[in-house]
């Protein structure tokens, strides 16, 4: 009788203890500032596409991937990772523009509770 107790006592504890730490879950999600390129860019053939900007997140930011692809095929042109592993990080890349290409340029940040949030920016090359 008194293991059956025990075992209730011990079950009510952890639940409790769980649904405490669920309610104080990091709800926030990280906030991208793209700074360049700006949306509707037009670049020449040759030209460097400079991709920059800020990731903040009110705890961690645990990663980040920058996706550029050909808006006109979906090829994938650059995949970069970043695990700052703080609770800001800058990201300074660029890709070379190619004749007749409309780039998206995607931010994706993550943070230690799974908070994601994206960005995206699309340029093109005449």
């Amino acid at each position: 009788m008194q293991a059956g107790y025990l075992l209730l006592i011990t079950t009510i504890v952890f639940a409790s203890c769980s649904k405490n730490k669920e309610s104080e879950r990091d709800k926030i999600f990280p906030v991208i500032t793209i700074n360049t390129p700006v949306n509707g860019q037009s670049f020449t053939a040759g030209q460097s596409i400079p991709i920059s900007g800020t990731i903040t997140d009110n705890e961690y930011i645990a990663e980040v991937h920058i996706h550029v692809s050909n808006n006109n095929t979906g090829a994938l042109l650059m995949d970069v990772h970043i695990y700052p592993g703080a609770n800001s990080t800058t990201f300074n890349e660029s890709i070379t523009a190619s004749i007749g290409i409309n780039y998206k340029i995607q931010v994706i940040a993550k943070d230690r509770a799974v908070n994601e949030s994206r960005s995206v920016v699309e340029v093109s090359c005449n």
